[in-house]
C-alpha cells in the first residue's frame, strides 16, 4: 500500500477522484531502485505499472546496436504500462540515474480493479494514457528541435 499523500499531487492521476485514488493506493506497492539500476528492459516484460514518486529516470529505446531514442520520465508519470495492458515486452529501457522510489501496480492487481465493475479501470486507462501523451509529447518536441538543429548544420 502506497501513502495516499505519495500519489495525490500527480498530475497523471487528475482524472480520478478522491476516492478513486484512495482505491488506487491501496493497490500499488511501494519500490525503492538503487542509482544504476534497471526498472525495465527493452524486449522483456514489465512486471507492473509504476508511477514515479521521486528520482531521475533515462529512458533509451535501442534498435541494433544504435540508441535511437533517448528521454526521461517526470514525477508523477507512469511508465511500464504498455506491457501489464498487453503482456508484450517492454520497447524501452529504464534505469534509475539518481535512487528512484515508485509506486508500482501489477497486472493482476490492475485486472481486479478493471473488472470490479465500478468503473475504476476504466478511469486509470484514461489516467495511462494522459500520462503516455504528456511523454510523447515531450518525445515529439525533442525530436522537432533535433531535426531543426540537424537542418542547420547542412
Amino acid at each position: 500500500m502506497i501513502d495516499l499523500a505519495r500519489i495525490d499531487g500527480a498530475d497523471a492521476l487528475v482524472v480520478l477522484s478522491a476516492e478513486d485514488r484512495v482505491r488506487l493506493a491501496a493497490a500499488m506497492t511501494p519500490l525503492t531502485f538503487a542509482s544504476g539500476q534497471a526498472l525495465v528492459t527493452q524486449g522483456q516484460r514489465s512486471g507492473a505499472a509504476y508511477l514515479l514518486l521521486g528520482g531521475s529516470l533515462d529512458v533509451s529505446r535501442a534498435v541494433g546496436d544504435q540508441i535511437h531514442l533517448r528521454g526521461r520520465i517526470e514525477r508523477g508519470e507512469w511508465f511500464g504500462v504498455l506491457s501489464v495492458l498487453d503482456g508484450h515486452p517492454a520497447t524501452a529501457s529504464i534505469h534509475a540515474l539518481t535512487e528512484v522510489e515508485v509506486a508500482a501496480l501489477g497486472r493482476a492487481d490492475f485486472d481486479r480493479l478493471l473488472w470490479e465493475g465500478d468503473g475504476l479501470g476504466a478511469r486509470l486507462l484514461r489516467a495511462w494514457l494522459r500520462s503516455l501523451g504528456t511523454q510523447l509529447g515531450r518525445v515529439n518536441r525533442g525530436n522537432e528541435a533535433m531535426l531543426k538543429l540537424a537542418a542547420g548544420l547542412r
